[in-house]
Formats: structure tokens, sequence, C-alpha cells
């Protein structure tokens, strides 16, 4: 079992697992107002469809999301091919120290080409308008998010009614549940419509429901998108439901329940052959919930969520701050109070966040800002797609240390969609074998060199992706997972790697490049670089993946000779060392420093989260990486 460094995962520690404690209420975030921005709303999530609440007593606004809402389609055309022997001759060129001349080619040919490769994109936002008896103030507002129980509620009081809201998103049904309720009857009026994120949806009202449809374009991402359709329906106790221009007008209801579903046609088992029959899932799944009496339905989704998140509690400092709405507590720390408590708020919000948006039946892992998408992370320049140069990687770092494993399974599906495809990239681009993928992936097969390479040249990310399906086997040692899922995909990434790396006539180490340190450069005689040969990261990741195949050869007792290969290749990967500057190397040679406070710190992957490096048995190379976190 891996040696698991600082905070929070010391924190786990003195976690109870497999039961819950007694002490306090479960994790709640909990506020006196309604949110006024997407950041302030709360996530709901069944690890496919989910909503942002915001909680607003005239109008409540329910951002929806789901997680294969994407544009983009599948582009054979990706790749710039390259090949073993124009590769080779560039790996000479930096052997030989030309990097200028080397820099131009790998600039100009070890890229990938975006035609079409698309973004995650939000829906829209579900409005709820509602119209109250009286016109007194609210009092007594309440908005929190249950963790344990992954419902979102708002209670307030107006006109001396008691209203009540419950938002959840079901796993086992697979919809999103509104409950809207108040102590007294016929008090519940509003208006439900869309205000669409995606241009040229058709909303249409059919008797007590609202559909949407349309495709998820995005042309600043290239053509294509996916088809999608979305149900809305209302059913009521007490009152009327009638249909008006692209809305639903509820009045006078006793208490009101919505039922919300979004399909695509997007087909995880092959994303070149769409689904046809998304419309027909959509509209079933919405029939079989409103069948379930809303307790039924609330009672099964509680069940499903606490199974997972009550398996780990943790407690730090004064359990009497949970009575502190969380904002305020979060600016009372950025003031400098200590609040331990809130970290470990903190720490359960990553694990409900996480099982919000992976489990075991989601159809795609958790992409770069998750699927809970504001429209701005679509916007940026790098997309809200999957970035495999440590942000999907560090989607999933806790959910082995937080007893979530289960919700690794979409990322181990994920992996193999890439492995198919970028048995296709490691033959074009390097003439290999095995599979390779880089710095950004997407739902539709690309895993060829990004399209910058400071930043895009980055094959060793398959490698660290890959490196997950081991970690998920330290802890859950079960052979049939090691045989059948992950040592099939960890072998075919060893494979490249050893058809990939070549020997330094120089020094005889096996050595990797040109590759980056993800967004980091170099100062050599004068010049500004990025790419080189064997970066640390490299080397730390090709540590990883040959040891994994190691161990799992000797557990299955299957490949000797292959796994004999590796124990060589393993013994002839460079040293980790140390640099001119005492800290710990980044290059494989002793490069100028151009930015050592770079946020990524790539080099510091043998510390954490791999143990390649340990106060214990390596201090020096320990005491290098203080150095420079501390320079």
């Amino acid at each position: 079992m891996r040696k698991i460094l600082p905070a929070i995962f010391f924190a786990l520690s003195v976690c109870s697992l497999n039961a819950k404690s007694n002490l306090v209420e479960s994790p709640q975030l909990w506020y006196e107002q309604a949110a006024d921005e997407w950041m302030k709303s709360v996530p709901l999530g069944n690890g496919r469809l989910g909503a942002m609440v915001y909680g607003g007593v005239e109008t409540e606004t329910l951002a929806l999301n789901e997680s294969t809402m994407w544009s983009g389609q599948y582009d054979p055309d990706q790749h710039i091919a390259f090949g073993r022997e124009r590769h080779d001759a560039l790996r000479q060129l930096y052997f030989d120290g030309k990097f200028l001349e080397g820099h131009k080619i790998a600039h100009d040919s070890l890229r990938g080409v975006k035609h079409s490769f698309g973004t995650h994109l939000p829906i829209g936002d579900l409005t709820l308008d509602f119209v109250y008896a009286g016109e007194g103030q609210c009092q007594k507002y309440r908005r929190w998010l249950d963790m344990e129980k992954g419902l979102a509620l708002v209670t307030f009081e107006k006109d001396g009614v008691k209203y009540r809201r419950e938002y959840f998103s079901s796993n086992p049904q697979g919809v999103l549940v509104f409950r809207l309720s108040a102590d007294k009857a016929k008090q519940i009026s509003f208006t439900a419509s869309m205000n669409m994120l995606r241009e040229h949806a058709l909303i249409k009202t059919e008797k007590d429901r609202l559909t949407f449809e349309g495709q998820a374009l995005f042309p600043k991402q290239g053509k294509g998108g996916v088809h999608y359709f979305a149900c809305i329906a209302i059913k009521t106790e007490g009152g009327s439901v009638q249909q008006q221009a692209q809305a639903l007008k509820v009045e006078n209801a006793d208490a009101v329940t919505i039922i919300v579903d979004v399909r695509t046609n997007y087909n995880v088992q092959d994303c070149e052959s769409p689904l046809t029959n998304y419309e027909s899932i959509c509209r079933q799944a919405v029939d079989k919930a409103l069948q379930r009496d809303y307790k039924v339905l609330r009672q099964e989704h509680v069940a499903d969520f606490s199974r997972l998140f009550s398996r780990v509690s943790l407690h730090l400092g004064d359990a009497d701050a949970a009575k502190i709405p969380t904002d305020k507590r979060w600016l009372a720390v950025k003031a400098g109070a200590d609040d331990p408590a809130l970290q470990a708020l903190f720490f359960q919000y990553g694990r409900y966040l996480l099982m919000s948006s992976s489990r075991e039946d989601s159809p795609l892992p958790v992409a770069l800002q998750g699927f809970f998408n504001d429209n701005l992370a679509c916007n940026m320049p790098w997309t809200n797609d999957y970035h495999l140069d440590i942000n999907t990687q560090q989607n999933y770092w806790i959910s082995n240390v937080g007893n979530l494993s289960e919700c690794n399974a979409p990322l181990y599906t994920y992996i193999a969609h890439l492995a198919k495809y970028g048995a296709i990239t490691a033959q074009t681009v390097y003439g290999c074998k095995g599979w390779t993928a880089h710095t950004t992936a997407n739902i539709w097969g690309f895993t060829a060199p990004s399209d910058a390479i400071w930043w895009g040249l980055f094959p060793t990310a398959s490698s660290w992706l890959a490196a997950h399906l081991w970690t998920q086997y330290e802890y859950v040692p079960d052979n049939n997972y090691l045989r059948q899922v992950a040592y099939p995909l960890l072998k075919g990434n060893a494979e490249f790697l050893l058809d990939y790396m070549s020997q330094d006539p120089n020094t005889g180490y096996l050595v990797t490049g040109p590759s980056i340190s993800p967004e980091n450069s170099f100062g050599y005689l004068g010049g500004h670089y990025c790419a080189a040969l064997m970066p640390t990261v490299d080397r730390v990741f090709a540590y990883e993946i040959f040891n994994a195949c190691v161990q799992s050869s000797e557990i299955l007792g299957i490949d000797k000779s292959f796994a004999d290969s590796l124990r060589r290749a393993i013994a002839q990967l460079p040293p980790l060392r140390i640099n001119k500057y005492g800290g710990l190397r980044e290059w494989y040679e002793d490069y100028d420093d151009v930015n050592p406070n770079h946020r990524h710190t790539s080099h510091f992957h043998g510390f954490y989260p791999y143990s390649q490096i340990t106060m214990e048995r390596t201090t020096a190379l320990a005491k290098a990486v203080e150095n420079s976190l501390t320079r």
C-alpha cells in the first residue's frame, strides 16, 4: 500500500471507516440566503445527470447538466503522420544538443489537428417563477446541502405559510426529482420554463410535460455534437397544470413533484455509432419515476447515496462550528481564523462531488471542470475536456482514500476507450506498439498530441492515467479485475513505452522524448525550450507502469518474459537527481530554471502521489523536493 502524504490523508487516520459517527449531524453546506450566481449554488448529480440549485424564493433556477452533452465528433484525421524513422532522427538532434533545430521539427510535426474536438456543454436553466398569495417578506430562510443523503433543501416562511423544497438526482431511477410543498393547501403556484444555453432547441408542451430537443453544437470547437432530448414532467397534488407557450403553469397546488431527464445519442460503447433510441429511453425513465410515490423515490435515493457516503466520517475541531453558515466560516478562515472542522467538511465535499459525478454506471468519467458546467468552462481556451496532465487524475485522487473505489469504474471504461484509439496514435505518430494518449482528450477518441508542444507533447499522460488502474488494485486486490481490466491496459501502455524509449548513447540510460514537463520550460545555451529527452515526470511514470506490470505478472502467473524485459528496463532508467539549485531536477540534464515556481510541479510526482521518494528511504531527494517548494 502506498505511503500517502500530508493533511487530507493524515486526516483519514482519525476517520471511522464503515461506521457512521453519532457525534454530529451529517456534513452540510448551509446558507441563510439564496445563491445569486452559479458558483454559490449547490450541486446535485447521479453520475450522469446533474443540477445546480440556486434556491431562489421568487424565481428558482436549476442549472441542468448531463455528462454526455458534448459538441464535436470522431475525427479520423486528427494526426500528423510522423513515424519511427523521423522520430529517431528527431531524437538524435536532441542527443546532439541541437535543440533549436529539434524544436522547430517538433513544433511543426508532433502535434495533432483538432478539426472537431468539441467540448462538454451545459444544457440550460429550468426556471420556476413563483406567485404568492401575499406580498410579505420572506423570513427564516435556510438553504442547505445534506451531503450524506445527497439532498438539497430550502425552507422559508412567507405570509404565514411554511414552504419546503427538496431536490435530488436519483441514481436508481436515473432522473432529477424536485419536490415543492407547503404547510397550507393551495399555496404552490409557478410557471416552469427553460432558458436554453444551446441554440435552436425545439421546446414543446405535452399536457403536464415540457420537452426540448436539439443538437449540442459549439462551432468554436469544430463541427458536430450529440443530439439530445429532455423531458420535464410535473405532477401536482391538488391545483392544476396548464400549457403555455413553451412553458407550464401550475396554480394552487398543495404539493408538486417535478421529474427531469435528459438523454443524448452518445454511444459509450462506440463513439462512431450514435444511439437512436435516446428519446424513448428518456420518456421511459420519466414515466417510471412518475409511477412511484415521492416518498419511495426519496427513500430509494437516500439509501443508495448514503450507502457510499456514510463509509467515512471525519471530525476535526469544534463541532459547534457547523452552527455557523458555511459562507461565513469561509470568510472567517480567509481572514485568518482557524477552523479545522471546515477542512473536514471540504474533504467530505470532495467525496460528495466525486459520488455525484462518477458512479459505477456513469457513461463517462469526470471532465476537466466536472459535468457541473457554468457555460464559462467551455468558452475558455482550454474548454471543458479531459486534461490528462493532472486534472483528470486529480479528480480521482480521493476515490480510493475516500473509500469510493466503485466510482472509478467510468474512468477505467474511458481508459479502454483511449487505448483503442491510442493504438492508432502510437503507430501513426511514433511508429510504436501499444497505446498512448496526450494532454488533451475528448469523448471522440482524440489521442493525438495536442496542438501546441509546450503543453501538448506529453505521451506519458497516458501512463499517468493508466497507473490509476494499479492503484485501484492496491486498495481492492481483486484478481479478476486485474486480469480482465487493469493488466491488459497496463501492458499495452508498457509496450508503448518500451518501443518508444531508446538508449542514450552518452549514458546508457533509457530515455523518452522529446517530450515535456507539463507547461514548464527551461534554459539551454541562451535558448528557451519546453521539450527535451526524459523529463523527470516521464521517468516517474515509466517506473510506475513497468513496476505495476511486473507485479501483475507475478500475481497472475503470466507473461514472465515480458516482465523480465521490464525489469531490465527499470534497471536502465536514469535516477532521480538533485539540480544545481539544490532542488529536485525536473529535467534529464541540469538545465537552467526559467520558471521554478510553476504551478504544475510535475517532477514531484515521484514524491506525491507516488512514493519513489520518501523521507525515510531517500532523504536527500525528499529534502530536494522541499527546497524546490520553498525556493
